[in-house]
């Protein structure tokens, strides 16, 4: 039997594992006993200050996991082995291929595993996108640039929605990390991966290598700078303002739609209003836009994570956001519920010990 990429473990021994062992079906750092509970949540004095800074959390059978960030590896409890998520388990809380192979060491594969859109949400708001070009008997193959592609998630997620009417193809995808080159290259190639800088990165240089102007142009921009668990330093942070050159590819390259995703805190953050920012920067190339925060278990997802999505064009009117196909709970519509994380990390055979 092939092995599966990405799978392997450790065994884990003393505190860590009494902690793990010790930790029940949803349980946290707070429902050890105290001997067991790490100093850093343990909260002391008059004011009781300190905090969980070593977080802990147990997966549930028939709940979707929180958030997958490119940290959890340390927090994330596999929900009836004793010891941590490995990273192909994180892999497929965020709805990746079993067969799809991360590259580089260990921190990167988390890095890249943590910051992917998760591709069932990518395939709801991809199924849309398909039904605007339909609804205006607009079919074929459509031609999609990927900016900020990282491990690919989002481009899986179009590959899936393609139909018999549609076909959406990646031709050419761009990230900055050496790593994600190498995860894009030995999973698909005919992404046609080219490593830059965005803001270094000429646009005609995009439409050479694609032969035309895209059809749809998908990207997130480094979401650090607007994340609620961060600083939220927004624009004053360097990465911030990476949405600025995306935009300034996209008036260069005119494609018909395009969708750009980031974290919900990027409606939060309280220097400046970035959904007006963004709203005003697309309207001034000659777009429409509008935003929405999905829920990935909402789709199928085995994860609790909110992403805020903004999709742009000249005429929006044939663009719905997707309707939701799991809830949480039993309703009339007979939704299903959501996938449990435990549920879906059972289709996975046992990680290799090292």
């Amino acid at each position: 039997m092939k092995a599966v990429p990405n799978h392997e473990t450790r065994a884990y021994t003393g505190i860590v594992l009494e902690r793990i062992k010790h930790l029940p079906s949803g349980g946290r750092m707070g429902d050890l006993p105290p001997h067991l509970q790490h100093e850093s949540f343990i909260r002391t004095g008059d004011k009781k200050t300190g905090g969980p800074n070593m977080r802990l959390l147990r997966l549930e059978m028939d709940k979707p996991a929180l958030t997958v960030t490119a940290y959890i590896f340390n927090k994330f409890v596999h929900p009836y082995y004793d010891r941590y998520l490995t990273p192909r388990e994180a892999a497929c809380l965020q709805d990746f291929p079993v067969d799809y192979v991360f590259k580089g060491s260990l921190g990167q594969t988390q890095k890249q595993i943590g910051n992917a859109v998760p591709v069932k949400l990518a395939k709801a708001i991809a199924q849309e996108i398909a039904q605007y070009f339909i609804k205006q008997n607009n079919c074929g193959d459509k031609l999609i640039a990927s900016y900020f592609c990282g491990a690919g998630g989002f481009d899986l997620g179009f590959e899936q929605a393609s139909n018999e009417l549609l076909h959406f193809k990646t031709q050419f995808s761009t990230d900055i990390e050496p790593w994600a080159e190498a995860t894009i290259k030995a999973n698909r190639p005919e992404w046609n991966f080219h490593r830059a800088d965005i803001r270094e990165l000429n646009p005609e240089t995009v439409k050479q290598l694609l032969g035309k102007n895209p059809d749809v142009i998908i990207g997130g921009p480094p979401c650090q700078p607007f994340s609620v668990a961060g600083k939220q330093k927004a624009t004053k942070d360097p990465l911030g303002t990476l949405y600025r050159d995306y935009i300034r590819h996209i008036d260069y390259l005119k494609p018909e739609i395009i969708v750009m995703e980031n974290v919900y805190g990027l409606a939060q953050v309280k220097t400046i209003n970035m959904v007006q920012e963004i709203y005003k920067a697309f309207k001034k190339i000659g777009y429409e836009v509008k935003h929405c925060e999905l829920m990935a278990a909402d789709y199928g997802t085995p994860q609790k994570r909110r992403r805020l999505f903004f999709i742009a064009a000249r005429n929006l009117s044939n663009f719905q956001f997707p309707v939701p196909t799991h809830n949480e709970n039993y309703n009339l519509f007979g939704l299903p519920l959501y996938e449990g994380a435990g549920n879906a990390l059972m289709k996975l055979p046992p990680a290799l010990i090292k």
